[in-house]
């Protein structure tokens, strides 16, 4: 596919609005960089501090700082981190202390990793992490700011996650970049050198199907009025 031309711009990434937002990175849960793009980007874009409960090693303070053009956003970034499901719970629990007006985002990734642990019991797993994540939900009603979930596997235990979300954004690693899918987004070019642009086939079916519409409007005669000379 050829590049076409654009005015110079910065790539689009999803706004991440109030309520829970689910990232599903297609093919790889463990990939970090598109939830660190996503958070990166909404702090930048706002203000405010996130508040980063993590989960299975993803708040890797490298690849944050690696793509954070200051690292003075990263200041603005709380991790508290769980290395089991009792951890990982207790920290959810206690999030309400730490909120304040100066709270923008929370970030849980892997939220059902833990949870899953052998030395729980499944039934037991799962109820704390329902409870855990109802605590975020309220959390994110009550404030009105973004939560941003991932998950490790795609199956009726994590279920319940994908319920929760208001939107459930998928991330598609192509050769040219991430791509992102959401309700209300879609990544349709790839920002190149000197003002070129790496197009998708959505953004060619979206440009044809404005054609279409606009030709029909264009042959589609006009219907005669007729008037008895009054209004």
């Amino acid at each position: 596919m050829r590049p076409t031309r654009q005015n110079d711009g910065p790539p689009e990434l999803p706004e991440l609005e109030a309520g829970v937002r689910l990232l599903d990175v297609e093919g790889d849960e463990r990939a970090t960089g598109p939830l660190h793009s996503l958070v990166l980007d909404h702090l930048l874009m706002n203000d405010g501090s996130a508040m980063w409960v993590d989960a299975g090693g993803h708040a890797v303070s490298q690849s944050l700082a690696s793509l954070a053009p200051s690292t003075r956003v990263l200041d603005r970034i709380h991790v508290a981190r769980g290395f089991t499901a009792n951890q990982h719970y207790e920290l959810v629990r206690r999030l309400p202390d730490q909120f304040d007006e100066d709270t923008s985002l929370v970030v849980c990734p892997a939220f059902d990793h833990l949870y899953r642990d052998a030395e729980a019991y499944a039934d037991e797993g799962q109820d704390h992490m329902l409870r855990a994540l109802a605590t975020v939900t309220r959390l994110t009603n009550e404030y009105d700011v973004p939560a941003v979930f991932t998950r490790s596997k795609r199956d009726s235990f994590a279920d319940p996650l994908e319920a929760a979300a208001k939107e459930t954004l998928r991330c598609e690693q192509t050769k040219f970049g991430p791509r992102f899918v959401g309700e209300e987004f879609e990544t349709l070019v790839y920002p190149m050198e000197n003002g070129w642009v790496q197009t998708t086939l959505a953004f060619w079916k979206r440009v044809l199907q404005a054609r279409v519409s606009a030709e029909n409007a264009a042959t589609t005669p006009t219907p005669e009025v007729t008037t008895n000379g009054a209004y």
